[in-house]
């Protein structure tokens, strides 16, 4: 027998007579992964110009540009997850790419706030469609190979984070405000392009029939409410009628979704996936790391312009080694998985991590940035960022092929909904931006990731039988008693 290749990189497709066809799909998630990422936050570099071209304008009314865009986004991967596991995720993506780039012209020419508002919940629901198939596509350009796969996502990810306000500002500065979004046309024409040759038009679904559409409808609108309360609580009042009412209203909606998808025979997500332990503990895991993910950003922020009268330009520059490191831990994670396992993994980053966010929850304000906050950024981001990825493996390890785009949307959600908790709770905790105030937020974003790698210590045994998560990936882990790759 002759002895197995090795693969010619940690980030080459498969070799064959469909190599050419996977780099284009690799490459089309690839850019639509560098647009999600910078789209998300970018805005919020435009707003004082866009007051400015306004006459009129409020920041209450101008902060709906990124409010709505969140909640639309949130409320699309699930059902764009349960559709393209029925039709396949070649429609569906090109699909939410078009709408994406459509909604992106539109928000460049937009006249008026109103228009800017509308065409924003367009960019978002095309958005959120191509993030929650994004995953599932790029997996399938690495056969066997998801860990390399979800490395190179948060590599791409970090980078993009990293670059991202310096050139929305640079963007801003050079053509206006426009630029941040007319610049998404050529680039999600070629994201298109390439997806359009590159992602295979499978239909995986073979029965016949309409999916549980009224299903679907009820679980985008109550995503939708539960977004809304969480990210509009700080404003509006964690305990007024405008927030408690559309979470109480999204959640008991967002129950009745569920339930209509579990009875119904074609359902428009398949919450069946959850009953895996490792899909449920993996999702479950990467709404903790999220809730720290989502909140650094802006409680480092904070602390450095509250705490020590930091510049802007001064934030970004003591900001910009917590992306870096990302990047660079995202690029390791894979081959860390490989030899130590997803449960060591999980374990070891979720430890790393909480220790790097302790550190300044111990010791106060009172000192440099260097022995401050930056050992923070560095160990709590490596920490973080290599169990993110370790949790990702873990939630698709028994998720089939045919329904892995409902697997990655439910990831996207877990991430959305952490996000949303992690923003809330800060800006709770922070209402005064005192120093017990931010020790109260170092000390929970430690806990939180305790708490994950509490999770990652239970993870054991086998995928079942047939899963695309089975004996391919499980060798990827690098042992059998691992689960998961």
């Amino acid at each position: 027998m002759s002895p197995r290749r090795a693969p010619a990189g940690p980030l080459a497709p498969a070799a064959g007579p469909d190599r050419g066809r996977r780099v284009l799909a690799l490459g089309s998630v690839l850019v639509a992964q560098v647009m999600a990422v910078v789209d998300y936050n970018v805005v919020s570099v435009a707003i004082p110009w866009l007051l400015r071209d306004f006459p009129g304008s409020t920041l209450a009314g101008l902060s709906w540009t990124i409010t709505g865009y969140t909640v639309v986004f949130a409320a699309v991967l699930l059902p764009a997850g349960g559709l393209a596991d029925r039709y396949g995720p070649r429609r569906i993506y090109l699909t939410g790419l078009a709408v994406f780039t459509t909604g992106s012209l539109a928000c460049a020419l937009a006249p008026g706030p109103g228009a800017l508002i509308g065409a924003r919940l367009l960019q978002a629901g095309g958005g959120g469609g191509v993030v929650a198939l994004g995953m599932s596509i790029g997996v399938d350009a690495f056969p066997g190979r998801r860990a390399q796969a979800f490395a190179l996502f948060g590599a791409v990810s970090g980078i993009a984070a990293a670059a991202g306000p310096a050139l929305g500002s640079a963007l801003v500065a050079l053509g206006g405000w426009r630029w941040i979004f007319l610049i998404n046309v050529p680039l999600g024409v070629l994201a298109f392009g390439c997806g359009a040759f590159g992602v295979r038009a499978v239909r995986r679904d073979g029965t016949r029939g309409l999916p549980d559409l009224l299903g679907a409808a009820m679980l985008a609108v109550g995503v939708a409410g539960i977004v809304l309360g969480l990210v509009r609580g700080p404003d509006w009042g964690w305990t007024s009628g405008r927030v408690l009412g559309p979470v109480a209203a999204g959640a008991a909606t967002t129950a009745l979704g569920v339930l209509a998808s579990l009875r119904h025979p074609r359902p428009s997500v398949d919450f069946t996936l959850l009953r895996a332990r490792s899909t449920a503990l993996g999702n479950g895991g990467m709404v903790l790391a999220s809730v720290v993910s989502f909140a650094v950003p802006l409680a480092a922020a904070l602390f450095l312009t509250a705490r020590w009268d930091y510049s802007t330009l001064g934030v970004g520059l003591a900001l910009t080694p917590a992306p870096l490191t990302s990047a660079l831990s995202s690029w390791l994670s894979g081959p860390l998985l490989r030899r130590l396992g997803t449960r060591a993994v999980l374990v070891g980053g979720g430890i790393a991590g909480a220790a790097g966010w302790a550190w300044p929850a111990a010791i106060g304000s009172d000192g440099p940035y260097a022995l401050v906050l930056l050992p923070a950024l560095i160990v709590g981001t490596a920490g973080t960022t290599v169990l993110t990825i370790a949790l990702q493996t873990l939630s698709m390890a028994a998720v089939p092929a045919g329904r892995s785009g409902s697997g990655s949307a439910l990831i996207m959600l877990a991430r959305s909904a952490g996000s949303a908790i992690g923003i809330g709770g800060l800006t709770a905790l922070l209402h005064s931006a005192s120093a017990a105030g931010f020790r109260a937020v170092w000390a929970g974003m430690a806990l939180s990731l305790l708490l994950t790698a509490l999770i990652g210590g239970t993870c054991a045994g086998r995928p079942p039988p047939g899963a695309d998560g089975g004996r391919r990936d499980a060798a990827e882990g690098g042992h059998a008693a691992d689960s998961v790759p």
